[in-house]
């Protein structure tokens, strides 16, 4: 740092707190301009629009000048694109990463990230908590999915790198969530997952990403709570607390410079075991630059405290702290550029470059005889989408096919919401309305996980129906579904993506997508 600090000072620097609400509260504004902390994530909880965040975000930094160091904070956002958005009004929100997989192309990934980072940094975000560079190669992953951009790692790695690039024009980007998340069936907010892979599966799958985001100069990655026998020998013992992952495999093996983030320390794989205040200090022996909580401000305080005692006992050395604030003053120090004007957020540029991601993404697997629409009646079936897991936090702004079939001019449409687990009656309800209709559009979100729609779409066929299903989720849900249907992968479902399905459905454009993931 440049200037003088106190330890207090020091270790509030490698902390990155979050708060409840859309102004600043006591607790953040004490811990800013008192304890001198480095950073801020924001929350679906503290976003209303683009210009009420811009505002907040010129208050934060604001106080930041009156901390000890006046250092800037570093304030993050976890902006994937997808379900996985935070910033969804008036913004141009990103397709998943999936999506980009199935449009395979290296251009338009990095063009539509530089677009994200510069409508990001125009609020007064400096840091977006994205890519996710883990490879998705089990279906039955609860918290990753199209998070992911498929399954091959070499394809992963080249769109990460093309991500971090656009990205990095504007913001800081981070590489998550290392050494791998992709292939669990656990979800980290909710359990401890472990996976069993040899040293030398890892490099071929999950470190193969890693490197290349490494080797494009990515500013920071975020440790997985996740746990790799094949590299730490301690049982039970997560990525993120752990020295052979974070000092002697990626700073000294993969030879990372940059700042190393831990994910949340409240989410359970790390409250659960070890708790979150102690495993504040264990990730910073391991090796941690910044110790992220997002929550609860007895936990922040807590994890202060602790790390403050660790070093005045001498656990920690205070040499081990300062080797951190020079990788975060780095990573400040490269932040450094004029805020761009808000007008550029929401463009319709901006939209055009999205619309372009979306319509080379949605994929057509099987049944094109059955497109399309004709002008008959249509029943649309739609899971009523709640978040899925705590990464989608609250999901807002998603609309439904049903508006955007008529908003393209299909207007005899019926459209009947059902629960995602799809309720006894549910699944009556929509055999009782679907022989009335020619055609019934079914919109599904990861079927193979949740096995009602996979069973209501069965019955559908079994009675008769002609059925087509708009894949919101992954594709591995179609080993579940009957084959004599049209099955289109849409990764998502946002207003846009929707208003390209319907185009598609309605013979207005074509699926150019191409599936990157193998769904048998």
């Amino acid at each position: 740092m440049r200037k003088m600090l106190s330890l207090e000072a020091k270790i509030g620097q490698i902390l990155m707190f979050g708060f409840k609400g859309t102004s600043v509260t006591p607790h953040m504004e004490e811990f800013i301009v008192k304890h001198n902390l480095g950073g801020v994530i924001h929350f679906s909880r503290n976003v209303q629009n683009p210009k009420q965040l811009a505002e907040l975000n010129q208050e934060l930094q604001g106080l930041a000048k009156r901390s000890p160091s006046g250092s800037e904070l570093l304030i993050s956002i976890d902006q994937e694109g997808g379900t996985v958005a935070r910033l969804t009004t008036g913004v141009t929100v990103l397709p998943s990463a999936m999506a980009f997989g199935a449009t395979d192309s290296v251009e338009l990934t990095e063009k539509a990230c530089e677009i994200a980072g510069l409508e990001l940094r125009a609020t007064g975000i400096n840091m977006n908590l994205a890519p996710v560079v883990d490879v998705n190669n089990n279906p039955l992953n609860p918290v990753i999915g199209v998070r992911s951009f498929g399954e091959d790692p070499e394809s992963v790695a080249k769109l990460g790198a093309a991500a971090i690039r656009g990205y990095q024009k504007h913001v800081a980007a981070v590489a998550k969530h290392f050494p791998g998340h992709g292939d669990t069936d656990l979800d980290s907010h909710l359990d401890l997952p472990i996976i069993p892979h040899s040293r030398e599966r890892l490099d071929q799958v999950e470190l193969l990403p890693f490197k290349e985001a490494i080797a494009e100069g990515v500013a920071a990655i975020m440790t997985a709570h996740v746990v790799f026998p094949a590299i730490e020998a301690t049982p039970g013992l997560p990525s993120t607390l752990s020295y052979q992952v974070l000092t002697k495999l990626l700073r000294e093996e993969l030879g990372f410079e940059g700042l190393i983030m831990t994910d949340c320390m409240e989410m359970a794989a790390i409250q659960d075991t070890y708790g979150t205040v102690e495993a504040a200090v264990m990730a910073v022996e391991a090796g941690a630059d910044m110790v992220l909580v997002s929550h609860l401000e007895e936990l922040q305080r807590g994890a202060f405290e602790a790390l403050l005692g660790a070093v005045r006992s001498g656990r920690i050395t205070e040499e081990r702290i300062d080797q951190s604030l020079a990788r975060i003053q780095k990573a400040k120090d490269d932040l450094k550029q004029e805020q761009p004007e808000l007008a550029v957020v929401g463009s319709p540029a901006h939209i055009e470059v999205v619309r372009e991601a979306i319509r080379r993404s949605i994929t057509l697997v099987q049944g094109e005889d059955q497109l399309p629409l004709t002008q008959k009646p249509v029943l649309v079936v739609e899971p009523v989408r709640k978040a899925a897991n705590i990464a989608e936090d609250v999901l807002m702004d998603m609309g439904t096919l049903e508006l955007s079939l008529k908003a393209n001019g299909f207007a005899d449409v019926v459209h009947c919401p059902i629960g995602m687990e799809v309720s006894p009656a549910d699944h009556e309800n929509v055999l009782a309305q679907a022989p009335e209709y020619e055609t019934v559009v079914f919109v599904t979100s990861d079927a193979h996980r949740h096995q009602g729609q996979a069973r209501l779409v069965h019955d559908l066929v079994h009675k008769g129906s002609k059925v087509i299903v708009v894949g919101s989720g992954t594709p591995y849900e179609l080993p579940e579904l009957p084959r004599d249907i049209t099955y289109l992968v849409a990764y998502g479902s946002r207003p846009l993506v929707w208003d390209e399905v319907a185009q598609i459905l309605l013979g207005k454009n074509e699926a150019q997508g191409k599936l990157p993931v193998s769904p048998v």
